[in-house]
């Protein structure tokens, strides 16, 4: 409920406008579009066809002024005064306080449009003033809305009735008002709802609030020369919405073309930039891009890439901050434009003075852990109008793109780091291990040939045990040692002919295949870009694999490959023991076995190595599996560029 307050007026309604206020309300849309100078935002027709479309948006606009600690003035006609209060009830409003505190004032038509018996838009334009006049004194602002089903009387003022719409035009953009006037479309004829149309600068249909791009002002509606001013504003309309239309397209066709920019996985991030730079620029026709360090706390700014050529912007080229436009982007945090360089201070800045920039339109990329950056585009050239909010919103957009790769690069590198320093860790570590396991080897070896005679069953069996034992770290070692050097000690890659690379690893594992009597069939294998050397050792691993794990029945294997996209799909699949869903996960972590080594014999490195082998390659590797109906091991590799083979 309202109540009378004193608080001053520009700590609520006065610092927006009755449209602002409307477009505060969820029960309204819109609008989206900028209204122009000469057009009133606190005037509004509102028309509708039923008693149920008009309650469902006048009584909320009452109750969102009653909330906002306005006066509310209800001029009622078409329905009665009972019916408006029962609707406003139904809204949540607490009428009975309202009419009491004098938030909600009720009226007639008689009482208002026809208080002296007679519709006079001059009597009524001043009674509008006055009850504005009255209710700002104690309330934050006064919000009228009034049926106008009235006019319908035995000497209909239709006129008048288009001439008073008009005036209340020059009267709301000074007062602290809002009027909003509701019109039946059912009762009023087309040619008095397309005057009504012309007269009101905004519309309320279907609870959207509707910029009227067939608004004319009241000086032209009324004007002598009123046909040529149409014809003017009917040009002008139509030339306003095409170039809107064409903004519109181009912003599209901008946005798309981000998208495909940030989304082009074959492109660096200096190649994505330089993209993101061409965009900017062809967008704001602006003659150069650039991306700098910025820290105010040390004043300083230093180019870390630029697009379009310039003598004093070029990489690794230092300024002060202070002495940049980038200075008030830093400082508001928001982005930045300028286009008239002296009116914000810059005249005797080296941006201004020396570069000679005279625009420029900027965004914060702030990081963590990391110097922020700023995102910019600038010219030598004036620039006649302002940047737009489009403009604005698509620049940050930019910046909010880069900021997300300079992270992730950041982020990327730091990984890479660590896992350098983990390869060498676990390099070093083999290495080192590789010298006391020698020893060892050779003293049990020594041992054996001095002392063996002397043995009985259990020292023998000790002694096995031993040498076993150093046989599988030994093993252990060198997978690891393998492991480690994935990516240090991989080939450059080149075209690989699967189909021959598996005849390689058959062949090698001849003996194997023969002794298990396995089966093995193959569809023909595509060519691949990758590690000749490195898709050898997935390829045996995973057969190998597929003859250990094959169960008591002799192992059946097929080897296939399916073209997806710019990848292909390789597949092993074998007839073997299967796997667990739950366990699937795990078995390509290092050291990590599903089976004890009684059962099977392994490092448990095998498929960790093919993991990492297959990462290293940009794709992946997993596992379809169930228990005792064999298992599938799938990679992804990448084609070779105009090979469907």
């Amino acid at each position: 409920m309202s109540q009378p307050i004193s608080t001053p007026r520009d700590e609520f309604l006065g610092l927006e406008t009755g449209l602002e206020a409307l477009q505060d309300s969820a029960e309204f849309d819109g609008p989206v579009e900028p209204v122009a100078e000469h057009e009133s935002y606190d005037h509004l027709a509102f028309i509708y066809e039923s008693q149920a479309e008009q309650f469902a948006t006048a009584i909320p606009y009452i109750k969102h002024g009653l909330d906002r600690g306005e006066r509310c003035v209800y001029i009622a006609d078409e329905n009665d005064t009972a019916e408006v209060r029962a609707a406003l009830r139904d809204g949540g409003v607490d009428v009975d306080a309202a009419l009491d505190s004098g938030a909600l004032v009720m009226y007639t038509a008689q009482d208002s449009y026809l208080r002296n018996g007679s519709f006079d838009p001059d009597e009524m334009i001043a009674f509008i003033s006055e009850t504005i006049e009255d209710g700002t004194e104690a309330f934050e602002g006064v919000r009228i809305t009034g049926e106008m089903t009235w006019v319908f009387g035995d000497d209909p003022p239709l006129e008048e009735l288009v001439e008073y719409e008009g005036k209340l035009n020059t009267l709301l953009p000074d007062a602290n008002g809002i009027a909003l006037c509701q019109y039946n479309r059912e009762q009023f004829s087309a040619e008095i709802i397309r005057d009504i149309i012309k007269t009101h600068p905004h519309l309320i249909y279907d609870n959207t609030v509707c910029q009227n791009f067939y608004y004319t002002p009241p000086e032209e509606f009324f004007g002598p020369d009123q046909p040529e001013r149409e014809i003017d504003r009917m040009m002008g309309t139509l030339l306003d919405r095409t170039k809107a239309r064409l903004e519109l397209r181009d912003h599209q066709q901008h946005l798309e073309r981000q998208i495909e920019i940030a989304a082009d996985s074959a492109q660096s991030f200096d190649e994505k930039l330089q993209d993101l730079f061409e965009l900017g620029r062809n967008r704001f026709d602006l003659e150069v891009g650039g991306l700098a360090t910025v820290d105010p706390a040390s004043n300083t700014f230093e180019i870390e890439a630029v697009s379009g050529d310039h003598d004093h912007l070029t990489p690794g080229a230092e300024v002060p901050l202070s002495e940049t436009y980038c200075r008030m982007t830093v400082a508001t945090d928001e982005t930045a434009a300028v286009t008239d360089p002296e009116t914000y201070g810059f005249e005797d800045t080296i941006a201004y003075d020396e570069f000679g920039f005279e625009t420029y339109l900027g965004t914060r990329i702030p990081l963590e852990n990391a110097p922020d950056r700023t995102f910019f585009f600038v010219s030598s050239e004036p620039r006649r109008r302002e940047f737009s909010d489009a403009d604005r919103t698509f620049q940050h957009l930019m910046g909010q793109w880069l900021k997300y790769e300079l992270e992730q690069r950041r982020h990327e590198r730091k990984l890479e780091e660590s896992n350098e320093r983990l390869e060498g860790f676990a390099y070093a570590a083999s290495h080192d291990l590789q010298e006391p396991l020698r020893m060892v080897t050779s003293y049990l070896q020594l041992l054996e040939n001095r002392y063996g005679d002397t043995f009985d069953d259990e020292g023998e069996e000790f002694l096995e045990f031993a040498v076993d034992g150093a046989d599988r770290m030994r093993k252990m070692i060198d997978a690891l040692l393998e492991y480690s050097r994935v990516d240090t000690n991989g080939d450059p890659f080149e075209p690989v002919e699967l189909d021959l690379t598996l005849g390689n690893v058959l062949n090698d594992l001849q003996i194997q295949i023969e002794e298990t009597d396995a089966t093995i069939t193959t569809e023909q294998l595509p060519r691949v870009a990758g590690d000749a050397s490195q898709l050898r050792q997935v390829l045996q691993n995973l057969i190998t694999n597929a003859i250990t794990y094959s169960g008591d029945d002799p192992p059946q294997i097929h080897v296939d490959a399916e073209r997806q996209g710019d990848d292909w799909v390789v597949s092993v699949h074998d007839s073997g023991i299967g796997i667990d869903p739950d366990d699937q996960d795990r078995v390509f972590d290092v050291f990590d076995r599903l089976h004890s080594r009684e059962e099977y014999e392994g490092t448990g490195i095998g498929l960790a190595l093919c993991e990492r082998i297959v990462e290293r390659h940009g794709g992946e590797i997993w596992v379809e599996s169930e228990p005792g109906e064999g298992s599938t091991f799938s990679m992804t590799l990448p084609a070779v560029d105009g090979c469907d083979r």
